[in-house]
């Protein structure tokens, strides 16, 4: 039972409980309106969608004025009181407990993610001597993952919204756990192909988990302030799961077979979580009569083509530096181009592309990827990198001390994801993401002046914490930027070009800086010396800029405000 209050007064609507999906034809056996009295203030209480459209209908009918959303969220009539529309526990959960769980659940993706990525970061220097690699191939501790991540996001978001979810979100956990078990075991100089292969495998799995999770979440929430709040969480699962994954690497730096035994528990937990809290999800219809999805509506031939012109794009890129450009790289990158290009001619082209074509007419998306590639390739691949690069090499300090040195990263991620979700309903989204672009380039500029007697305190802390309201804000105002902007049934397709930027933000970000900083001064161990890793904070600092420059004169994104998704 609710309540809806207009100034022509207030109607009680009830509706049945089992009532189908054909509320064409039977919304009137199951709902009545009853009028009660005569009130000028106006609310809204856990109303079913079509039961809003029935008293819209009956509003019109008697001559009420229809009130349409304002900017802010809230219904609103020339000269009448604002009408709040209140989002409850989504109809496919049964209770507050249950969305706590699922929304943690569907968060672990982007924290297993950023998670992975903390293993080998505080713990390269480590996994180098015990694989027995040169320094010129440590990027392949992260280059193996993101390039099969990038491999696997493109195809698993269009798949997350051509299939029930649930069993691919189950799958990609448990197929995360095995790999896992396999990482450990390969730790040695004579299986170190294994190794990189099960790193890959992560990648695959964890593609698939983030691309599925978003898919997910944007169908069971339409754009409002409770989506606003559920992505802003997601968002915080990076740094916390980064953070806690540099722990727990340098905890465990002088037995690293347990950094990835101990990540398998909890990897069967989640998966645990996601059979037992995520809701059967069928493929979304954008309208009643629309044909139903299936995989028969699946661009494989675009989704060969993304994969492929990405997974070489990045491979040229990973492989460039320890490969001194050998032509054989620049003709993966170039390859990898021309695989794309054919993948936006082929777009334009079939009946249901991977990313909706609308979605690049949208005002302002075009920049804000350019942006976001920019600002988050100056956290990820120039600063934040080399910065542990800085700690361990020049500061002596153990991987355990280095992931200590991050805790900001981890505290200050949850208070900036909270932040937007308090913000996004109040400030224009793009003010959000300038904002972003401008925290992004704080690391570099605490960490230029820096010397190896530097103290932390002084200037390392400080950076930490406020670069880290970059990645955060901008990865939550993105996501539900995007994602609103699409019909119900692309969420996954929309999730996943997202991510897919951030792939090939941190490839194409640290090969460029690699290549900056080798140019400029390279020891006789094969590493970047010191004014090579100052000259990368230099090319991070401008990117940041750049990126923050382009948000304020060429993005415009009006704050998130309560509505249904495009159509």
């Amino acid at each position: 039972m609710a309540s809806i209050i207009h100034p022509a007064g207030i109607w009680r609507v009830s509706d049945d409980e089992g009532m189908g999906d054909d509320h064409g034809r039977n919304l009137t056996r199951h709902i009545s309106l009853h009028r009660l009295s005569q009130d000028p203030i106006a609310t809204i209480e856990s109303l079913p969608s079509a039961a809003l459209e029935l008293v819209r209908v009956q509003s019109h009918a008697d001559g009420i004025p229809n009130r349409g959303p304002s900017h802010d969220g809230l219904a609103q009539e020339s000269g009448s009181p604002r009408l709040l529309i209140s989002q409850g526990v989504p109809p496919e959960l049964p209770n507050l407990l249950a969305e706590v769980v699922f929304v943690l659940t569907c968060t672990g993706g982007q924290l297993v993610f950023a998670l992975l990525i903390g293993h080998v970061t505080v713990t390269q220097a480590v996994f180098a001597a015990a694989l027995g690699i040169p320094p010129s191939q440590i990027p392949w501790l992260i280059g193996s993952f993101m390039l099969a991540s990038g491999l696997s996001v493109i195809v698993s978001g269009s798949l997350a919204d051509l299939v029930p979810p649930k069993p691919l979100m189950v799958g990609a956990f448990l197929w995360e756990a095995v790999w896992n078990v396999i990482a450990a075991i390969a730790i040695s100089p004579g299986l170190k192909i294994l190794f990189f292969v099960a790193r890959a495998m992560q990648g695959l799995a964890v593609g698939v988990l983030v691309s599925a999770s978003m898919s997910i979440l944007g169908r069971v929430y339409s754009p409002g302030i409770r989506k606003t709040r559920v992505f802003s969480l997601m968002a915080a699962g990076s740094p916390l799961g980064y953070w806690l994954g540099c722990v727990q690497a340098g905890g465990l730096s002088s037995n690293l077979p347990w950094i990835f035994g101990s990540t398998t528990v909890f990897l069967a937990v989640c998966a645990l979580a996601a059979q037992l809290t995520i809701p059967s999800l069928q493929p979304a219809k954008d309208n009643i009569n629309d044909e139903t999805l299936s995989l028969r509506h699946f661009d494989y031939l675009g989704a060969m083509l993304a994969s492929i012109g990405c997974s070489l794009v990045i491979f040229g890129l990973t492989q460039g530096s320890s490969a001194q450009w050998s032509p054989y790289t620049y003709s993966s990158i170039i390859l990898g181009f021309l695989m794309l290009g054919g993948f936006y001619f082929v777009e334009q082209r079939v009946a249901r592309p991977l990313i909706p074509n609308q979605l690049w007419k949208t005002p302002g998306f075009g920049a804000l990827l350019v942006s976001y590639f920019l600002g988050l390739g100056a956290y990820s691949g120039a600063w934040q990198f080399y910065a542990i690069q800085f700690w361990q090499r020049y500061q002596s300090a153990t991987p355990l001390t280095t992931a200590l040195y991050l805790l900001p990263n981890g505290l200050v991620g949850v208070l900036a994801a909270f932040i937007v979700s308090k913000t996004l309903h109040v400030v224009p989204t793009h003010v959000i993401l300038t904002a972003s672009m401008i925290a992004f380039g704080l690391g570099p500029v605490f960490f230029l002046p820096q010397s190896p007697i530097s103290n932390y305190w002084a200037l390392s802390m400080p950076g930490v914490a406020l670069a880290t309201f970059g990645p955060d804000m901008s990865f939550a105002a993105a996501a539900i930027f995007i994602t609103s902007s699409v019909p119900r049934s692309y969420q996954g397709a929309a999730g996943s070009l997202l991510v897919t930027v951030q792939n090939l933000t941190m490839a194409v970000m640290t090969s460029v800086c690699e290549a900056i900083g080798s140019r400029v001064e390279i020891l006789p161990t094969g590493e970047i010396g010191l004014n090579g890793i100052r000259a990368i904070w230099w090319f991070g600092l401008a990117a940041a800029l750049m990126g923050a420059l382009i948000t304020a004169t060429m993005v415009r994104i009006p704050k998130a405000e309560e509505k249904e998704h495009v159509q």
